[in-house]
Formats: C-alpha cells, sequence, structure tokens
C-alpha cells in the first residue's frame, strides 16, 4: 500500500530564477569537482526542493549510487517536502565513475577475504583494482564534495546520508570516524565485509556524536543477515544513537530500497 502511495513520481519541470529565489520544479543541476584526494574529476547532481531560495537554509540528503538511486530520492523527497510530509531539502547525488570497479574502491575500506556467505576468498576477489579506496573517497565527500554544496547553495549544515549495499557499510565504517551526517540510513549493509570490521571499529571507537541512524535489511543469506544484527545490537547500546530498524523478511537485496527510503525518511527527517 504504502509503495503504490510513492509511484507519483517522475515529472518533468524546470526551474525559474527570480531575483534570489529559484521556483523550482524538480530538475537536475550537474557540478564537476577537480578532487585532489582522488586525482580526478568528479560529478555530482542535484536537486532542490520546491521554492528554493536563497534566503532560506536547507537540509542536505546526500545519495550513493545516483546512477540508479538519484531520479527516485530527489522525486520522492521533492513530493514529500511539497506536502509538508518532510523538511523540504536538497538532493545531493554521487554517481561513480566506473561502476564495476570505482564504486568498490570507494566504497570499501580495505581488501575483503570474505564473502557474503561467509566463505573464505584470496586476493584476486578484492584487491587494489576494486576495493580499498574508501579512506580517500571519504576525503573528497567530507573535505571536497560537501563544502563545495554548501558554498553554491542555501544549506543549514544538516546532512543526510542514504547507502545501500557498499554504501552502507561506509555509512556504518565511518561512524568510526569523524564525520558530519546528523542522519545516516543504512540500507542492507555489507556489514559481512572484512568479516565485520565495520563493527569491531564501532566499539572501538567510544562513539559520542547524536546520530539518528535507519537501518534496514532483509534474511538472505545467514552469514550476511547475523553481521546485520550484531551491528545493530552494538548501536543500540550507544546512547548517542537514535535507532530504527526494519526486518524485511520476504524481499531482497535490492526490493528493499524504495519501502527503505520512504519510511526511514519520514521517520528521521521531520
Amino acid at each position: 500500500m504504502q509503495r503504490n502511495l510513492v509511484i507519483l513520481i517522475l515529472f518533468v519541470f524546470h526551474c525559474t530564477l527570480i531575483a534570489q529565489d529559484t521556483i523550482c520544479m524538480n530538475t537536475t543541476l550537474k557540478h564537476s569537482i577537480e578532487s585532489k584526494h582522488l586525482n580526478e574529476t568528479r560529478d555530482y547532481w542535484v536537486s532542490l526542493p520546491l521554492n528554493y531560495s536563497d534566503s532560506l537554509r536547507y537540509p542536505v540528503i546526500y545519495v550513493f549510487d545516483a546512477e540508479w538511486r538519484f531520479d527516485l530520492i530527489k522525486n520522492i523527497a521533492f513530493d514529500l517536502g511539497a506536502h509538508k510530509k518532510i523538511q523540504n531539502a536538497i538532493v545531493v547525488g554521487i554517481p561513480h565513475i566506473d561502476w564495476e570497479n570505482k564504486r568498490g574502491q570507494d566504497l570499501t575500506f580495505s581488501q575483503s577475504r570474505i564473502e557474503y556467505d561467509g566463505e573464505k576468498v584470496d586476493s584476486t576477489w578484492y584487491n587494489a583494482t576494486n576495493s580499498g579506496g574508501g579512506i580517500k573517497f571519504y576525503n573528497y565527500l567530507i573535505h571536497e564534495l560537501i563544502p563545495n554544496v554548501n558554498t553554491n547553495y542555501a544549506t543549514n549544515h544538516h546532512e543526510t546520508l542514504i547507502g545501500h549495499s557498499y554504501g552502507g557499510y561506509f555509512g556504518g565504517y565511518i561512524l568510526s570516524l569523524e564525520h558530519p551526517f546528523e542522519v545516516i540510513h543504512i540500507y542492507d549493509p555489507s556489514i559481512w565485509y572484512s568479516d565485520g570490521e565495520v563493527i569491531v571499529n564501532f566499539k572501538k571507537s567510544k562513539y559520542s556524536k547524536h546520530t539518528k541512524i535507519h537501518i534496514t535489511y532483509q534474511p538472505q543469506p545467514g552469514f550476511h543477515k547475523g553481521k546485520i544484527e550484531a551491528f545493530i545490537k552494538a548501536l543500540e547500546h550507544n546512547e548517542y544513537i537514535e535507532l530504527s530498524k526494519a526486518f524485511y523478511e520476504n524481499d531482497t537485496h535490492n526490493g528493499l530500497f524504495l519501502d527503505s527510503f520512504y519510511e526511514g525518511i519520514r521517520k528521521t527527517n521531520q
């Protein structure tokens, strides 16, 4: 039922500038950054809320895997904001240069020797060509992308991060690092990666930043599910984290994304 409610998206509109106001009808604005941390040019995409104005300040929703997820999220966020179900927000999509290799390099911090089902693997599976570049991407995100967005748009420095699978692992991993996010969404995250290093690092970190976390997951395979549930227990024991969670017993790794965002953004971005 709730899924039917959100299939009201995919409008094609335009933005009109009037003085310093932008009467925004949900177009996509594209930017590029010459990244020193990644040593390459990176793009990012922006969607503005209805009646965006430079005289106001807006929260920002950052979306990993923008190639697949940005259009979906920008339209849902636009509609929910326009109808006052959530705060009007700027949506920033973060695409990857090369999906097959760069995505893994960007979003993982090590080279795993274990797979999502618990099977041990050798260095031909995860190596420098497809994984382990997360700290560079983290520095790009924190020190280049977010400041660039704050310079170009009227933001209020309230940031939400949306990550699924490897992106969810990344969102969990940065809890052990300095980060600016007030809200982190973690959908069916790859907590299995490197045998649960996210959990180990989080427990060592003595986390003390007030953060809302929305985490969702599904049951397959059992090793993957078990690691997520161990991570949830660690999060539940931290007084600084406001946790919401949902288990999609009859859904799939990719199938849970839409409902995860729709339900999660209404809970965390009021």
